[in-house]
């Protein structure tokens, strides 16, 4: 029979000093049905203790370990980051009674498969605040342990304001977004794509924050608007100062992902693919390690073209080891690929021994990110990076579904609730990230209640 230790919705922790920020007390309000009024005194660093008990032993290798039994619960985390993972999983080990909130004994420690779980969010202009809010707060849940955020016309630049809507995020507005992130103890990665996407906009809709703003800065770009004109001295000087204003709107961190994908204009146009890519990857990876960070890169351009079944890949195989071999050796490759269903996936197999750090970037498909999960675990691969696209409304479960095929713990009942769609389980997490209250539009992941199934991209 399960021993428990009985919650006190009031209560005090000693605790690592940066957990007394309001993101932790109103997860712990949260978890507590809306009624838990947490108070924090400072402890040793990368620590938490809620009663008396004693802290756990931190196993080699572990992220995190907790304990819980009958003077209360403790974890110790190997860095703030850790630290934080644990006390997401001890917020879900609360069940609730018509008598108290209470957790059953355990002692346990994190058994995630990767080091690096990585989660990529565009921000559109119709994404909304609360949404993109909630959406932070469940990837910390999840344990994720970077976020990479893409602002798609979505923040205001000095460099440029044609680069943004006129709704978009201020840099103070994105601040408070980004310390959010920190303070449920994931990495914020910027990310602004500097070859394809150059519309910021999705290309089956016509629209472009540049142009449809100011025709006139047609010249840095290519003719249909959709690729950066990797010719232009200009374009290269407004990139610079691009991400020297996204350092400092995010503050310290190890990566920037150049994005780099889907470059239609350059994937047909032999002379520029043969004799400017290569230059222009160089020149852009390099300039990133000079400034501090690891670029990020999609790989698609750089895949031989023809070579894996299901895979998107556009480049001649006569091509591959030069433009691969341009990349600064600091960089990390990310293998998006969306319609390979099995391990080992093939496109990162053919990657495995180019010397580069290696990353496989699923979709929503369970199927898809169980392949990468599995290739990445059993193959010693860098790590997972969850795309999400245009998708999150209908497909939400998958960020969930993806956390756990890398490990992540979550509630004590998911195995009898969803576990092959994870959406019940989903539903339940968001919830308790709804700090600030729902209505009916606010509500789970979709203002509607009735919508038609999304097809095609």
């Amino acid at each position: 029979m399960d021993k428990y230790f009985v919650v006190s919705a009031k209560a005090t922790a000693c605790a690592d000093k940066k957990m007394n920020n309001t993101t932790v007390k109103n997860l712990y309000k949260s978890f507590c049905l809306g009624d838990g009024e947490l108070t924090l005194t400072e402890g040793a660093d990368n620590t938490f203790v809620l009663g008396a008990t004693q802290l756990p032993q931190l196993p080699e290798g572990k992220e995190w370990a907790l304990r819980i039994d009958e003077k209360g619960a403790a974890i110790i985390g190997r860095d703030f980051g850790g630290l934080m993972r644990g006390f997401m999983v001890l917020m879900m080990k609360m069940e609730y009674t018509d008598q108290d909130i209470r957790m059953a004994y355990t002692c346990e420690a994190s058994a995630y498969r990767m080091e690096n779980r990585m989660i990529h969010i565009c921000i559109f202009p119709d994404s909304g605040d609360y949404f993109i809010k909630k959406l932070i707060r469940l990837c910390g849940l999840c344990q994720y342990t970077h976020i990479i955020l893409e602002f798609w016309g979505m923040l205001q630049y000095d460099c440029m304001k044609e680069l943004a809507w006129p709704m978009a995020y201020t840099k103070e507005q994105a601040k408070q977004m980004i310390q959010q992130v920190r303070e449920l103890g994931m990495e914020p990665v910027p990310m602004f794509n500097q070859l394809g996407h150059a519309t910021a906009c999705r290309v089956r809709h016509g629209k472009h924050v540049v142009l449809d703003q100011n025709p006139r800065l047609q010249p840095l770009f290519t003719g249909d608007g959709w690729d950066w004109n990797i010719y232009s001295e200009r374009v290269h000087q407004l990139h610079k100062d691009i991400r020297r204003e996204l350092y400092e709107v995010f503050g310290e961190g190890e990566y920037f992902h150049v994005g780099c994908d889907e470059s239609y204009n350059y994937t047909h146009d032999e002379y520029s693919r043969k004799n400017r890519l290569p230059a222009f990857l160089n020149r852009l990876t390099t300039e990133v390690v000079e400034e501090g960070r690891r670029p990020m890169i999609w790989m698609d351009m750089m895949l031989e073209r023809g070579k894996y079944p299901g895979a998107t890949a556009t480049c001649p195989a006569e091509e591959v080891e030069s433009i691969q071999k341009s990349l600064h050796p600091k960089t990390v490759m990310v293998d998006w690929q969306y319609r390979i269903y099995e391990a080992p996936i093939s496109t990162m197999m053919s990657l495995k021994d180019t010397g580069y750090d290696v990353m496989g970037a699923p979709w929503h498909d369970p199927k898809n990110y169980t392949a990468f999960a599995d290739t990445i675990a059993e193959q010693g691969f860098f790590g997972m990076m969850m795309t999400t696209w245009h998708t999150l409304e209908l497909k939400m479960p998958s960020v969930l579904g993806c956390a756990k095929k890398c490990g992540a713990t979550t509630h004590t009942w998911s195995h009898i609730s969803s576990a092959k769609t994870y959406g019940k389980e989903t539903a339940a997490l968001w919830r308790r990230v709804a700090f600030e209250g729902n209505d009916f539009k606010s509500a789970g992941w979709i203002e509607r209640d009735i919508t038609e199934l999304y097809v095609g991209q």
